[in-house]
């Protein structure tokens, strides 16, 4: 029953698109497509361009050596054929990959670099193309690769960039995990080397701890193992503290004795919360030099720290200035 229905409304579409306008438009699209068949033909026996990737490898590699910077994994050939030819290029079988064999360029040596010959390169890939293909150019144009059989050393990891923090922050140690890393690498390269840097991060402002696997920035003809390391960023919060340091006199002639008014100031400071206990008073020196005593009458000094311990910041002394009496054994100026 229902094969009929469906018989029976086929023949009924056919028999509408085969009368009036309908037969028109049938045959108009008929045609459309013929030309559009024969536009197709003409244009792919044209000469076009056309990027091919093609697979490089590297073979033959000893055990015992090390590539520590090694080919790429693509070659960017530049061709020139016939659009028909080029189309087999792009949905045709995956071409076989180039091949750069080790041994042909093993010279003995320990470590080194090595350029391979494009000439060989260029032979290599047109025995994959079509007799008719033209090679324009291929990418990149030189190729090379380092190789190490064992000379390492062992070098600090270190940051790269500098760490930003809210203003209410501040970043109180970066760890890595490992700490240090091997380095391989000609012996040339090799002894000018000090150490592994991260790569850049561009990390926002921080306000809390952080932690993240970090890479460490590829150099020319070198590897790092390993090349990725853990990173721990401690971030602390500052907070103000307060201490009272006593002022003292140096450089004063035994028979002259210094009196401040008051003989203690306030030195107010910025600190950490992880070493806001640490830091006292006894950290801080506020020093009153007699060779920097004011030559004119006026009976007050200013004060200055001798140093500021670490850790510690926007510092100041309050009062910063105070009144000073010199008073000799026998008497008093």
């Amino acid at each position: 029953m229902d094969y009929l229905k469906i018989k029976k409304y086929y023949l009924k579409v056919k028999d509408s698109m085969l009368v009036g306008k309908n037969r028109e438009f049938l045959t108009f699209l008929f045609f459309l497509l013929v030309s559009a068949a024969f536009w197709l033909l003409q244009s792919l026996n044209g000469q076009y361009d056309m990027e091919l990737k093609m697979p490089l490898t590297h073979t033959n590699i000893p055990k015992d050596v090390v590539i520590t910077s090694g080919l790429p994994e693509r070659l960017q050939v530049n061709v020139r054929d016939k659009g028909t030819v080029l189309v087999r290029y792009l949905y045709g079988p995956k071409m076989p990959a180039v091949e750069v064999d080790y041994r042909q360029y093993d010279k003995g040596v320990a470590s080194g670099r090595v350029v391979v010959d494009m000439a060989e390169v260029v032979e290599d890939v047109q025995s994959r193309l079509q007799g008719s293909t033209l090679i324009a150019g291929i990418k990149p144009d030189t190729l090379e690769y380092f190789y190490n059989k064992g000379t390492r050393k062992r070098v600090p990891v270190r940051m790269m960039e500098e760490l930003t923090t809210s203003p209410e922050c501040y970043v109180e140690a970066v760890t890595f995990i490992p700490d240090s890393v091997d380095v391989l690498a000609p012996s040339s390269i090799l002894d000018t080397i000090t150490a592994a840097h991260t790569t850049p991060m561009h990390l926002p402002m921080l306000s809390e701890h952080y932690s993240s696997e970090v890479a460490l920035s590829k150099m020319r003809g070198v590897k790092f193992i390993p090349e990725r390391v853990a990173m721990k960023v401690k971030v602390d919060t500052y907070t103000e503290k307060v201490v009272e340091v006593p002022i003292r006199g140096v450089n004063f002639p035994e028979d002259i004795d210094l009196k401040t008014f008051p003989s203690k100031v306030k030195v107010v400071f910025r600190v950490g919360m992880a070493k806001f206990k640490t830091v006292s008073a006894d950290d801080f020196e506020i020093s009153v030099d007699y060779n920097e005593l004011p030559t004119s009458e006026s009976q007050k000094i200013r004060l200055s720290l001798n140093g500021v311990p670490e850790g510690v910041s926007n510092v100041r002394i309050e009062p910063s200035e105070v009144d000073y009496l010199l008073e000799h054994l026998h008497g008093m100026e």
